[in-house]
């Protein structure tokens, strides 16, 4: 579902070009929970940038459900990206004006220009789903951290994506939410048969992902 081949990539950083991922592959099927783990700086967030279209490889090929990504052009990625991948950051990024299910059909309502009766019943049936319907009138502000992570995870859902990517998503929780967010992680990989990439420190996270892929120096060891 997610193929890496000989991934290269390097950033210039200061006039000094450092090489970030050095001839990394990786396999993760569809349906699976595949974490990332490493430390800081050994490139986890640019793997995960790669496989999210926000960012290219320099040498390599990246195949997400059997189309080759890392030749379409910029056109085509932005609709890709939108129509197959779900990307949930570390720090949430809601939108302070808009309630909870106004947050979690954004993405729908941009197309239409408008948050629709349909759009709105969309995104309560994903909030019951998830089991957060309570939320759905909420600010953000009023959220607590878990509850912020939930949203941000319905949100990324919502056009039931092939590719859900997670970037640290249990890194400022306690560990009740941490739990509560595995589970919900868990739970959209079995039922909605969404694929899930999810790079962590956290080894509560990392025992429950079906592949683990450690990261050090560039490369998967």
């Amino acid at each position: 579902m997610l193929k890496f081949t000989e991934i290269q990539k390097s950033y210039t950083i200061n006039g000094v070009s450092q090489k970030i991922l050095d001839g990394l592959s990786l396999d993760v099927k569809k349906g699976e929970v595949a974490g990332v783990f490493g430390p800081s700086g050994s490139g986890k967030s640019t793997l995960l940038h790669l496989a999210g279209l926000i960012d290219r490889p320099d040498r390599g090929s990246i195949e997400i459900n059997g189309t080759n990504v890392s030749e379409i052009s910029g056109s085509e990625t932005l609709k890709f990206r939108n129509q197959k991948i779900g990307f949930v950051f570390q720090h949430h990024f809601l939108i302070s004006e808009l309630c909870v299910w106004q947050n979690v059909c954004f993405g729908g309502a941009i197309k239409n220009n408008c948050f629709s009766m349909g759009l709105k019943q969309n995104a309560l049936e994903l909030l019951d789903f998830l089991g957060i319907m309570s939320l759905a009138e909420r600010w953000p502000e009023k959220l607590s951290g878990g509850e912020s992570q939930r949203v941000a995870i319905a949100r990324a859902v919502f056009n039931s994506p092939d590719l859900l990517i997670m970037d640290e998503p249990t890194g400022s929780l306690d560990s009740a939410n941490k739990k509560d967010v595995t589970k919900l992680v868990l739970k959209l990989a079995a039922e909605l048969k969404t694929t899930v990439l999810i790079a962590s420190h956290d080894n509560y996270i990392m025992e429950n992902c079906s592949k683990i892929y450690r990261l050090a120096n560039g490369k998967i060891n």
